[in-house]
């Protein structure tokens, strides 16, 4: 069973990877997209049109597909405020709430936000200015939260897997 686990969370690190992936490509689109809009403006007067819309849906597909590695890799922010609540059984019981409750809200949140991609779907919504269909957009940000639900559901699973202890973080001091 634990060789399954393992082989599973290596996968699903892959995927997950994949989609952070994506979203350092959508970022980078965005610096180019925000340095050919300021020197359009202010050498040229003549700015990116639509860079607004462009912006809004580069900053989406960051956010949205930044999720499923931070909910595997539990990259979190965390405020310390109770230490206790963070070794033993205590930060083990603590760990499998906070991640049931994570699971719960994000397939609540892809829940309606796939039904805004139905309802953009059928009514051709397009953005303002560009006239880009909605609906594509929307369809990959619904991927990415249940993506982040099912690598919470399994770090959920291997948290269960382990009771009383909770898997050290291996994490960058100084960051």
């Amino acid at each position: 069973m634990r060789n399954f686990l393992r082989t599973t969370e290596r996968l699903t690190d892959s995927v997950s990877l994949f989609f952070a992936n994506v979203a350092a490509v959508i970022l980078l689109g965005l610096v180019a997209l925000t340095c050919v809009d300021v020197i359009g403006r202010y050498f040229f007067s003549s700015p990116v049109v639509g860079a607004v819309e462009l912006v809004r849906i580069c900053m989406a597909g960051i956010i949205f597909f930044s999720f499923p590695l931070m909910f595997l890799r539990n990259d979190h922010i965390i405020v310390d405020l109770i230490p206790i609540f963070r070794r033993g059984w205590l930060a083990w019981l603590t760990s499998v709430l906070i991640l049931a409750i994570t699971i719960f809200v994000a397939y609540k949140i892809g829940g309606r936000v796939s039904a805004y991609a139905v309802r953009a779907f059928e009514d051709n919504d397009v953005t303002e200015y560009l006239a880009i269909p909605r609906w594509p957009v929307v369809g990959f940000i619904t991927v990415s939260i249940y993506a982040a639900a099912l690598t919470a559901a399994l770090r959920l699973i291997l948290v269960l897997s382990t009771p009383g202890r909770v898997r050290e973080e291996h994490h960058e001091e100084g960051i």
